[in-house]
């Protein structure tokens, strides 16, 4: 009986002790690459696709959505300016129920998991689910970070870093955050 009980103990002890790094990878089927260095791009819906400007728009009430949009169009205010995607110049869009805050979260799409990013080229949203994003810094102006995300083909695929200007609304408008 003795040994029963000591044999169980270990097949409860040894079931629960796997790593936070063994079940990342036990719960993706996709090896995600590390981030590249330089600027986010890549390829969206065929497209060569090279990051220009982005924001973080900030929501005006504590219920509201974080929104990072993301465009390779050579735009001159992130905060104030319209995205709008085309098959030559698609963009990348992202809420979230959180403020951005310093870390890193893999993409995933399930019943227990929805973090997703989308590219959207003018006509069709492209949801993406793998891959990751690392917020590295959070200040009053701007988030600067790092994303891999990859669609179930090689044409939705874009890797390096970001820097997003941080925008509040304010008189009507989206600004630049000043606190």
């Amino acid at each position: 009986m003795k040994k029963l009980f000591y044999f169980i103990i270990i097949l409860i002890f040894g079931a629960c002790s796997v790593t936070t790094e063994e079940k990342a990878t036990a719960t993706s089927s996709t090896t995600i690459p590390d981030y590249e260095t330089t600027t986010l791009s890549g390829k969206i819906s065929g497209t060569a696709w090279t990051f220009y400007k982005g924001r973080v728009t900030v929501p005006t009430s504590s219920s509201g959505k974080y929104y990072y949009s993301m465009t390779s169009d050579n735009i001159s205010n992130a905060c104030s300016s319209t995205y709008t995607g085309t098959s030559s110049n698609p963009y990348i869009l992202a809420g979230r129920d959180d403020a951005p805050a310093v870390g890193e979260e893999e993409l995933c799409f399930s019943s227990a998991c929805s973090k997703t990013v989308t590219f959207y080229d003018g006509s069709m949203n492209y949801i993406i689910a793998t891959g990751k994003i690392k917020i590295d810094t959070v200040n009053t102006t701007e988030v600067t970070g790092k994303m891999y995300a990859k669609g179930s083909d090689s044409d939705n695929e874009i890797n390096g870093t970001f820097t997003l200007s941080r925008c509040c609304l304010s008189s009507g408008s989206y600004s630049l955050c000043s606190e």
